[in-house]
């Protein structure tokens, strides 16, 4: 079979092309062994993971932008992706797995897997992309078909891993995570000159939660660090200094040490560096991604939101937050040493797992081609698309975004191949400009990448640029004026739709479809905020001259002529250039409270201007006008903005993600519990955390009619049930709607005074005991026997002063869940229960 152009491989990288192609009426074939083969096997084993990717960044130009949760699940992108695969799409694909490729007479040949001539051509699209772990789908089908709560040690930190952790934490199994670098580097990788970029650079890479949902939904905190070659004591070794420090502050550091994670090029920058002869522009950069946890900040209030997940079974993957709720622990792989069998010894204790996974990272993966291109390299290669040596042969899926950008970064990659097939005189025009070309790539995206294997990584929005420049397609600020999208110019996603504007590739209805989505964002509120960030740094900090030199008792006055003009030109080169102080200050602040430069930044920026006009006005009369020095310096100012910050959206304050602990409740009691419990027939469920009637309610929309709801009663309030004894919040109300009560003692003892304790198990199981409820007794009952083959008489004793209380059950928690004596607990318990019974009677 021959034809012009061959795609080998049919997924998101190549459907934009084949598109393309059927447009210009190019006679084109698409051999592949499978249509979306990672997504068509994730849907058959029914595993619908959350893509943690917004729909601006993943969605083709052509799709709709009209969503109410702006995230896909695997089952739902799959879905969209099967939409289309048209007949005549379908009729121009050979069903075939590629065996090898060779060339004759200046053609391309696609032979199968058993050695038969699939397909010969002139051109050669090689759209396969990369090659997923081989074992991922059958661990996941082991996690699934796993029963009961086990142990898993899984080795290695990538996307693998994170799906792992997904279905692993839905199932109710205890997760143990090895890594050597835990997702800074292994799931995201290094990339370079992100800091001080060109505004329309760096905002795009944020999601927005729009303009009625407050604070902008920040992607990451992006920390560039210096390296060799940085000055020490430059703008960029400072703000390297100050961010190393910032990216530890991300609400983990009662359950994890990041600096243990530390790479190498970490190290240097918390250091001294070695001192370069000239500032290396955005330092080395590590983006702590936060996006999940974010959204799901977002959406875990959100009723529509839970309901949906619960009726789609989506698979959160929210690692910050399972980390910091105990759900997954997490060790350096140093720490980690093998015993025998699944034995290993962590810092030095030894555990048995029950399960071990080794994780990898997807890598490229190539066909057969010994003759034509026998070992790939991103670098070699324009975009990591094309080379000048074979200029008949193409590489798609290759490229890989930071943000999950994939179908934007994937529509952009298919026009230049596209233009590059159908356009003679543009494919000449890049032969010819080929070395300059590579030139820039190398000094804009690789001069400073420390790891090779990570080359591919782009943040979207800037690989989009530049493909977009050589095309034709970038939105120039000229044309957006004529179209009215001057402000979305300057604020809106650098998308695959926003590359259709204009240019070759220009689509008609482009512009309105971006104004918008532009505006379900709510990106054009960032207006004034890109006015306060080009203007208030700078007029703060030239507000401080006139202010210290009136100090310095030096007034306008005082000065001569000479001595005036060099104070006016101070002045108006700090208002009018960006300077060392001027980055410093808006970078520290940006980083301490986001949301108010974006919601309030034209109370900053008024506040800026009077601050600026007071301390000339002052400078001017020689008079503070008995104003103080700290509030002529805006130091005042800037500590209220970051208290403000902090109260009101603590998870922008240094990218604190503490702000999700409220929401412990819901992952707990309806999403890991419920969502397990009823498809497994569970007859009690425990509900943590209640605290209050419509808890138990809504925990019964899901459960079946036969399921008993057991309230844990672990938080207190100030009113009182009762002569001497502080009462529990709503407990009545929710004695009246649960089929019992367990006093879980250990959380409780955290809300009241640990003497009053006693009194609050009393005062409950008497109340369940008028209401005929059951009432469970749990927490620390024995709980010396985890490493100890016996009790300690106090606890013999407290199991006994549970059943002289009324209780209807005790309970045993960590002494068998992790426990080294379990059996013997248990057989300690019931003799403790017997007797204290035989003796009641």
């Amino acid at each position: 079979m021959d034809c012009e152009v061959c795609v080998v491989g049919l997924g998101v990288s190549s459907l934009p092309l084949l598109k393309l192609l059927q447009q210009t009426g190019t006679d084109f074939r698409v051999v592949t062994s499978a249509a979306f083969g990672i997504w068509q096997k994730l849907s058959e084993a029914k595993e619908n993971f959350d893509l943690v990717t917004t729909i601006e960044s993943t969605n083709y130009s052509w799709w709709d932008y009209d969503y109410d949760f702006p995230f896909y699940t695997a089952r739902s992108y799959h879905e969209k992706l099967l939409q289309e695969l048209t007949p005549e799409l379908q009729a121009r694909t050979v069903f075939a797995a590629v065996g090898r490729v060779e060339e004759a007479d200046g053609k391309y040949q696609v032979f199968g897997s058993s050695g038969e001539l699939l397909v010969s051509c002139r051109r050669l699209v090689h759209a396969v992309g990369f090659s997923p772990d081989q074992d991922i789908l059958g661990n996941l089908r082991r996690i699934a078909e796993t029963p009961g709560t086990q142990h898993f040690l899984i080795f290695g930190f990538s996307d693998t891993t994170n799906m792992y952790i997904s279905r692993l934490v839905r199932a109710g199994h205890r997760v143990t995570i090895a890594c050597r670098h835990f997702h800074v580097v292994d799931k995201i990788g290094c990339t370079h000159g992100n800091s001080g970029g060109p505004f329309d650079q760096y905002e795009p890479m944020q999601h927005w939660t729009g303009p009625n949902q407050g604070a902008p939904n920040v992607t990451g905190i992006l920390v560039p660090l210096p390296i060799k070659g940085a000055k020490v004591g430059s703008p960029t070794w400072l703000a390297g200094k100050l961010t190393s420090y910032v990216a530890s502050l991300v609400g983990l550091a009662e359950v994890l040490d990041l600096r243990s994670f530390d790479t190498e090029y970490q190290q240097m920058a918390s250091g001294l560096v070695a001192e370069g002869k000239t500032d290396v522009p955005g330092g080395l950069g590590y983006l702590v991604k936060q996006w999940p946890v974010d959204e799901y900040v977002r959406f875990y209030s959100d009723e529509r939101f839970r309901e949906w997940m619960l009726r789609e079974n989506v698979l959160l993957n929210d690692i910050y937050f399972f980390l910091q709720q105990g759900l997954v622990s997490l060790f350096h792989r140093d720490e980690v040493q093998h015993v025998a069998g699944k034995k290993y010894r962590l810092r030095g204790e030894e555990v048995e797992f029950d399960q071990v996974f080794h994780c990898q990272e997807a890598k490229h993966r190539t066909l057969d081609m010994p003759n034509i291109c026998p070992h790939y390299s991103y670098a070699e290669h324009l975009f990591g698309m094309w080379n000048k040596a074979r200029p008949n042969l193409f590489f798609l899926g290759t490229t890989r975004p930071y943000t999950g950008a994939f179908g934007c970064v994937a529509e952009v990659n298919a026009m230049f191949v596209h233009r590059m097939i159908t356009d003679h005189c543009f494919a000449q025009k890049i032969s010819a400009q080929f070395p300059s070309y590579l030139h820039r790539q190398r000094v804009t995206h690789y001069v400073q990448a420390s790891e090779p294997d990570k080359l591919h990584v782009h943040w979207a929005g800037m690989h989009m640029l530049r493909v977009s420049e050589v095309l034709g397609c970038d939105l120039s600020y000229a044309e957006a004026r004529k179209l009215g999208l001057a402000t979305e110019w300057m604020t809106g996603p650098i998308n695959a739709l926003r590359c259709r504007i204009c240019g070759p590739y220009a689509t008609e209805g482009a512009a309105a479809k971006y104004r918008r989505s532009c505006a379900k964002l709510g990106t054009n509120q960032m207006y004034l905020n890109m006015i306060y960030r080009t203007w208030g740094d700078r007029l703060v900090v030239a507000s401080w001259l006139p202010t210290l030199l009136l100090a310095a008792g030096l007034g306008w006055r005082q000065l001569g002529p000479a001595e005036r003009a060099l104070a006016a030109a101070g002045l108006y080169f700090l208002a009018a250039t960006p300077t060392a102080p001027s980055r410093l200050r808006g970078f520290l602040l940006m980083l301490a409270f986001d949301s108010l430069y974006h919601t309030r930044a034209w109370v900053m920026l008024l506040l800026n201007c009077l601050q600026l006009l007071l301390s000339i006005l002052c400078f001017l009369c020689g008079s503070t006008f008995g104003v103080p020095l700290i509030f002529r310096l805006g130091v005042v100012t800037d500590l209220v903005f970051l208290v403000l910050g902090y109260l009101s959206f603590p998870r922008a304050f240094f990218g604190d993600m503490r702000c999700r602990s409220p929401h412990k409740q819901w992952l707990f009691s309806t999403y890991l519990k419920v969502n397990w419990a009823v498809p497994h027939s569970a007859h009690y469920i425990a509900l943590s955390f209640v605290q209050s009637a419509e808890d138990i309610l809504e925990c019964r929309k899901h459960c079946a009619s036969d399921t008993k709801i057991i309230a844990k009663i672990e938080n207190a309030a100030p009113t009182c049930h009762g002569p001497g004894v502080e009462g529990l919040r709503n407990f009545d109300a929710i004695l009246q709607e649960a089929d019992g009560i367990m006093v879980a003692r250990g959380d409780l003892g955290m809300e009241i005074p640990i003497e009053r304790i006693w009194m609050a198990q009393k005062f409950m199981i008497k109340r369940c005991k008028e209401a005929g409820k059951m009432a469970v007794t749990a927490t620390e009952m024995l709980a010396s026997m985890e490493d100890k083959p016996f009790p300690t008489r106090a606890e013999a004793c407290d199991v006994a002063n549970g059943v002289l209380d009324g209780s209807d059950m005790v309970m045993l928690s960590g002494e068998v869940a992790n426990g080294d004596f379990p059996v013997q607990t248990c057989e300690m318990m019931r003799r403790i229960i017997e007797e204290t019974e035989h003796a009641m009677d």
